[in-house]
């Protein structure tokens, strides 16, 4: 079924279950101006917003919002503002300098469909308190022999620039999605990030990322973080889309604990510093 389906067919449940008294009825003054979701609590919303958020939010958010690559959503710990109106806005709009991006093609409705869904899924009593020491893990972070991860990362003007900046990362990744991406580096890698090796006429190889490529060019970032620019004639570029220059940090090199700490003291980093 084609997407324009789906929705004809989603806006005419909508429309029989309103003329039943049972669904949302939403008049364009309302849909404009109110500031808190005029769906709130109605059933028939949070089916449907579960099904918009599915659709369009589940790749990054992950399918039961708990976070992937974007921020758990079921913990109630809104970033960027938990009035209702702040997330209408965060969702139509996007977030500048994250990879949240504007809504697109949703209507108005859709929206509050797709927050009264995410008000469904907040933890009773708020977020969770997270696990580990934030100070214990700044600690780690910086340290050459802890997890080192300032060798490659910036927070502020401190650190290195082979890999994401991650001055804003506790804004934009979950726990659960920081532990995932110590643990298992290269099964989501950051656009931008890509890594790939060219081979050079006279055989040399050079892995890094790639910064940029043109028809004529590319230019890699080797992992001593010398741009290196090569012309497509003189050279073959080979991707390596599951492969990242971060390494692995399994239990044998970042145990558990220690590993706790560290994503404690990430979740901190909001762009405060």
């Amino acid at each position: 079924m084609t997407r324009r389906r789906i929705r004809s067919a989603v806006w005419l449940a909508l429309a029989v279950a309103a003329m039943a008294g049972v669904g949302p009825r939403l008049s364009a003054q309302a849909r404009t101006e109110h500031e808190s979701n005029p769906l709130a609590g109605n059933a028939l919303a949070i089916r449907q917003g579960q099904n918009i958020f599915r659709g369009r939010c589940a790749v990054c958010h992950g399918i039961d919002a708990k976070g992937y690559r974007g921020s758990d959503l079921t913990s109630g710990d809104w970033v960027h503002g938990g009035a209702d109106l702040q997330l209408f806005r965060t969702i139509t709009t996007g977030v500048p300098g994250t990879e949240m991006p504007a809504s697109g093609n949703l209507s108005e409705d859709e929206v509050w469909m797709l927050i009264t869904y995410l008000r469904s899924l907040s933890a009773p009593g708020g977020p969770a308190v997270e696990r580990g020491d934030a100070a214990r893990g700044e600690q780690l972070f910086w340290n050459t022999n802890g997890a080192n991860c300032g060798r490659c990362h910036m927070v502020g003007p401190r650190g290195g620039r082979l890999g994401p900046n991650l001055t804003r990362i506790g804004a934009s990744r979950s726990a659960s999605a920081l532990e995932r991406e110590v643990r298992r580096p290269g099964e989501v890698i950051p656009i931008g990030f890509e890594t790939i090796t060219v081979t050079t006429r006279d055989g040399r190889k050079i892995r890094g990322l790639r910064k940029n490529e043109d028809t004529f060019s590319v230019q890699v970032m080797t992992a001593t973080e010398d741009i290196l620019s090569f012309p497509k004639p003189e050279a073959t570029v080979d991707p390596e889309p599951q492969r990242s220059l971060m390494p692995a940090f399994g239990p044998d090199r970042l145990n558990d604990s220690d590993l706790a700490d560290v994503v404690r003291y990430m979740r901190t980093l909001r762009g405060t510093r």
